[in-house]
């Protein structure tokens, strides 16, 4: 996928537990959550970083084409309002960095709020439950590279 720059490798059990924790503390207002978290990035990769691409991970399967569905106006629209979200929060990553981080949570916790949260469970829940699906998704990933040879 074009939209970073960097090579896309699976993000790390780590990283994914990083940037779920980042979100849940930001969701919950817990600034002592959010401060040690931040202090914990230092041999990690920057906090704005694992969101971009904690976003991506989250965004892309929900607006992606899917391979076996039949093309139609909408599919490729939604298709495009994935790409164009990713490139804008990409860009603001690049330009805005001070802002950046709370932005992209906030717009991962939006995306959470308004696409993915089923009616009556609350988003705390939701993020949760989607941390434990990307850690497993993670440590799999992580397995399978490390198993070759």
């Amino acid at each position: 996928m074009p939209h970073l720059e960097q090579s896309r490798t699976p993000l790390t059990p780590e990283e994914v537990e990083l940037a779920f924790e980042y979100l849940l503390a930001i969701q919950t207002n817990s600034e002592h959550g959010v401060s040690t978290i931040i202090d914990r990035t230092n041999a990690a990769p920057a906090p704005t970083y694992l969101l971009l691409r904690l976003a991506e991970d989250i965004i892309l399967p929900v607006t992606d084409l899917a391979p076996d569905a039949d093309p139609s106006a909408d599919s490729f629209a939604l298709d495009e309002v994935g790409c164009v979200l990713l490139a804008t929060l990409e860009e603001w990553t690049r330009e805005c960095v001070p802002s950046a981080i709370w932005g992209l949570a906030n717009t991962i916790i939006r995306f959470t709020e308004n696409v993915l949260r089923q009616e009556g469970e609350a988003t705390v829940d939701t993020l949760k439950t989607m941390r434990t699906e990307h850690l497993e998704r993670a440590r799999a990933a992580h397995c399978a590279v490390g198993a070759r040879p």
